[in-house]
């Protein structure tokens, strides 16, 4: 009788069409499915049950990266915090709990429990025998028990500790500052003073962009002594001067600025020093004037011609060519018997072109020069004062001009006049 039931199915699913058992086959399959998730939901879905008094955890958020990604810093920051912070709950928490129940205790001590202690009678009163009793010295405590028995000092509070530091300064004694200053004010040329020179060289200043920054240099001889305020000479004749030259091209004339100078005395010692000074031309302006040459005309005149020999070749090879136009775009083809015609026309427009770039470049390089001979007389004007240790120190009376020199003796007066 079991086996009825089972032989009935089975021969009601073998009368079925093949779409009506693939429907069938199909909801048997979603039904068992929808069954299996029911079912695991009320399985899991049932509450833990926690114990009484036992404190709820907070869940914590567990962050899910993918795979090789790096962690935020932003995000440790704020997973650090949040512990920080829930520490400091805790801990706040149980301070609480201990100041309730220190409250709620009653007080252990009071007046009853303890009664006062009666204090001791007051000494008796020193007899005057032992006033005036002489009493023994002091004993002698070592030194390492006074310290030792010394309190400490406090601590310092923390902070910032502020100090001052001073400038280090050599003390010189006064004779030899006097004498120093003796010698230098004898030896010292004052801003202003200005003496003839002439160059020993020819020059050609450049005018580039980095003219300033990397100037030629120039050579020059002192003519004749210094002149200096107040109609009194220095001894600067036959020395050497050195100079730095750039040229303006708008102005055309060659700037020159000094940068040292070089003497030698009678008793063979060498002088050189640093000065600041510029050069004046013989027109009384700041710099010399001189001649622009400009090596840029030939330059671009050759690329000019080049340019016009490649027009040429691409011209040659253009005529050898056909070009046809279709919709995909245009196609040069070389006519028959022109392909020499046609190659000759394309190497020589591209080497005249490739040529004529070169020219150009080279043209972009050069600069003009602002050209001055050598031999020419200048006059050179220090804008700074200095010091220097030649003959002049000794104050002899050639050192002064001779207008000054017969004025004075005219007047019956020193020549020297810090000796009135």
């Amino acid at each position: 009788m079991a086996e009825a039931p089972k032989n009935r199915i089975a021969t009601a699913v073998s009368n079925l069409s093949p779409k009506r058992r693939q429907y069938l086959i199909l909801g048997l399959g979603a039904s068992a499915f929808v069954l299996l998730v029911f079912g695991g939901v009320a399985i899991w879905d049932k509450p833990v049950q926690l114990p009484q008094g036992a404190p709820q955890a907070r869940p914590q958020p567990m962050p899910i990266n993918a795979p090789g990604a790096q962690a935020d810093p932003r995000d440790i920051w704020m997973s650090k915090s949040s512990e920080q912070m829930r520490q400091m709950e805790d801990m706040i928490q149980g301070l609480r709990q201990q100041v309730d129940i220190i409250e709620k205790k009653p007080p252990v001590a009071n007046d009853a429990q303890f009664p006062a202690i009666p204090l001791p009678p007051a000494p008796a009163p020193m007899p005057p025998e032992a006033r005036t009793m002489a009493l023994p010295p002091p004993p002698v405590v070592p030194e390492t028990v006074n310290k030792a028995s010394e309190p400490l000092p406090p601590p310092k509070p923390p902070g910032i500790a502020s100090f001052e530091v001073s400038e280090g300064k050599v003390i010189v004694p006064e004779v030899v500052q006097k004498a120093a200053e003796k010698k230098d004010s004898r030896s010292y040329v004052p801003s202003g003073s200005f003496f003839r020179a002439a160059l020993l060289g020819g020059l050609d200043a450049p005018t580039g962009g980095q003219a300033q920054s990397n100037p030629h240099p120039v050579l020059m001889r002192a003519q004749d002594n210094a002149f200096l305020p107040n109609r009194y000479r220095f001894k600067v004749k036959e020395c050497f001067a050195l100079g730095a030259s750039y040229g303006d091209i708008s102005a055309e004339r060659a700037y020159i600025r000094l940068e040292s100078m070089s003497c030698v005395r009678h008793d063979g010692k060498a002088i050189d020093v640093p000065v600041k000074g510029y050069v004046v031309g013989e027109d009384g302006k700041a710099g010399m004037r001189g001649r622009l040459v400009s090596k840029q005309g030939q330059v671009l005149a050759n690329a000019l011609l080049a340019g016009i020999g490649a027009g040429i070749g691409q011209a040659f090879q253009q005529s050898a060519t056909t070009v046809s136009t279709n919709p995909l775009g245009s196609i040069g083809t070389v006519d028959p018997g022109k392909q020499f015609q046609a190659g000759v026309g394309t190497g020589v427009g591209k080497a005249l072109d490739r040529l004529s770039q070169y020219y150009i470049t080279l043209a972009e390089k050069m600069f003009p020069i602002i050209e001055v001979d050598a031999g020419r007389t200048v006059d050179v004007v220090f804008t700074k004062g200095f010091s220097l240790d030649t003959d002049s120190a000794g104050g002899e009376p050639d050192t002064y001009t001779d207008i000054w020199r017969r004025g004075r003796e005219v007047q019956k007066k020193s020549i020297e006049p810090y000796k009135e």
